[in-house]
């Protein structure tokens, strides 16, 4: 009779592989969150307990501190904000622009009209201003306009044909509304430099008769030096007899661009004025 031989079978769980990534340490660690599941979220809530606590004493201490004493500082902060450190007016007065300094006016008289030259001069250094103007005789208002002056600069403003029933007397100029500018001084830094490159304009070959009878002549070659080209370029003319002026012209330059250089070839009435040089 055949005996058969039987035995347990030993299963080593170490060599126990899961294809689907489940270890034996996972699952032991699985079973130790379910039979401690209670304890930790009893142990999360009670941290969460005394943390709201802890904020919520803390709030309330600084409500308590504010209201006793912080609101007091911040009214005090807010008056010495409030309060200039600088005296602004000082500083306002010591930082205004001087007055524009403004010539007297000259006239002169061709065909029934009248030519008006007045001399302005700004001598601040960081501003420069546009106004309007006004010409006036007595009570009457001849011309009125808009112009310009730079910082630190010289200019003669120049107004032609002007009619009048007589020759106007103790004529002055008016300045209805002086805007000054202060120069940018982040987008200019040096004020002379920025003139330089945008106003380089030479003027040659400077030649001026009155061979022609009751006509002034005058010839010139103006060149643009500058990078940059003008859609207009309006030039100021001014007749001398010794160091007084005798007669004025306007010539404008359309489209003058960047190198180029032009002669220019003028000729209008002249009201037997004497003349010895001329200045464009």
């Amino acid at each position: 009779m055949a005996t058969k031989h039987s035995g347990k079978l030993g299963i080593d769980l170490n060599k126990y592989d899961d294809r689907e990534g489940l270890t034996i340490s996972r699952m032991h660690f699985g079973l130790w969150l379910s039979e401690n599941r209670r304890k930790i979220t009893r142990g999360v809530v009670i941290f969460l307990i005394v943390a709201s606590a802890a904020m919520f004493i803390y709030s309330s201490y600084n409500y308590v501190f504010y209201y006793l004493h912080g609101r007091d500082a911040d009214n005090q902060l807010v008056v010495d904000l409030s309060a200039s450190l600088i005296d602004s007016q000082a500083y306002r007065e010591a930082n205004a622009p001087k007055p524009l300094d403004i010539g007297p006016v000259t006239t002169f008289a061709i065909d029934g009209k009248y030519d008006f030259l007045v001399s302005l001069k700004n001598v601040n250094e960081k501003h420069y201003s546009n106004f309007q103007y006004c010409l006036v005789a007595g009570e009457e208002e001849l011309a009125c306009g808009g112009s310009f002056i730079l910082p630190d600069s010289e200019k003669n403003l120049l107004i032609p044909s002007v009619r009048s029933e007589v020759r106007p007397s103790n004529v002055r100029l008016v300045i209805a509304d002086l805007f000054w500018q202060r120069l940018n001084t982040h987008l200019i830094p040096n004020w002379s430099d920025y003139q330089s490159q945008r106003l380089n304009v030479a003027v040659s070959d400077l030649k001026y008769n009155n061979l022609t009878p009751g006509f002034h002549n005058l010839s010139f070659k103006v060149k643009n030096n500058s990078p940059y080209s003008y859609l207009t370029l309006p030039l100021s003319i001014v007749l001398y007899n010794g160091q007084a002026p005798s007669g004025i012209n306007i010539y404008n330059i359309d489209k003058f661009y960047s190198g180029e250089e032009r002669e220019v070839n003028l000729s209008w009435r002249a009201a037997g004025e004497r003349v010895t040089r001329a200045d464009v």
